[in-house]
């Protein structure tokens, strides 16, 4: 009987030993940046004060593993290229930087409560935000800005479609925020500056 259980007893330290030993493949994590924030165009509207919703991504994008997919649907989950923080967080925040220093004379509000004065709503939906396995990134969704009293103010779609200049998860973070920033939200925010300027 002393025996089994000396037997049982070096099992399981071997078994132990042996899974402290497999190395573990560390992970790299990324954050979108705005490189472009300092560098943005101020655009004139009246005074008034917007909520920005939590942008809202797709539910396969919800996940903090950064997705390639494929022509045929096929989606790759990074184990060890992750989002920092939620996309959807992100994209919130980075959004709502960029609409202050572009609009400045509209009072962005972000999930807090709103002063009487509020004027509008504004809603971002994203479907897609990934790069497929040819090297092409994908973003694509819509928004809506709708007024204080209900109505559909200005709504717009975008899908964009940007060749990687270089391989790696490194270069597509880089290349998905540009496409954000500069092909998405510039022209979001000039149809915005005209609503608002009304």
């Amino acid at each position: 009987m002393r025996m089994v259980k000396r037997v049982l007893l070096l099992g399981v330290l071997s078994g132990m030993l042996a899974a402290c030993a497999t190395p573990t493949v560390p992970s790299n994590e990324y954050l979108l940046m705005d490189n472009g924030l300092q560098k943005g165009q101020i655009h004139p509207t009246k005074e008034s004060a917007v909520r920005l919703m939590p942008i809202v991504v797709a539910h396969y994008l919800a996940g903090n593993e950064i997705v390639l997919v494929t022509e045929s649907g096929e989606v790759y989950r990074s184990q060890n290229n992750l989002w920092a923080e939620s996309l959807s967080s992100q994209l919130t925040r980075l959004t709502q930087q960029r609409f202050e220093k572009v609009l400045p004379n509209i009072t962005w509000f972000g999930g807090q409560r709103l002063p009487a004065s509020a004027t509008a709503l504004l809603n971002i939906e994203v479907d897609n935000f990934y790069a497929d396995l040819n090297g092409i990134i994908h973003v694509s969704g819509r928004w809506q800005v709708i007024s204080a009293s209900g109505e559909l103010s200005a709504s717009n779609t975008f899908n964009v479609k940007t060749e990687l200049q270089s391989d790696g998860y490194g270069s597509m973070v880089q290349a998905l925020s540009r496409s954000w920033f500069d092909q998405v939200l510039n022209p979001m925010v000039q149809e915005i500056a005209q609503v608002l300027q009304e």
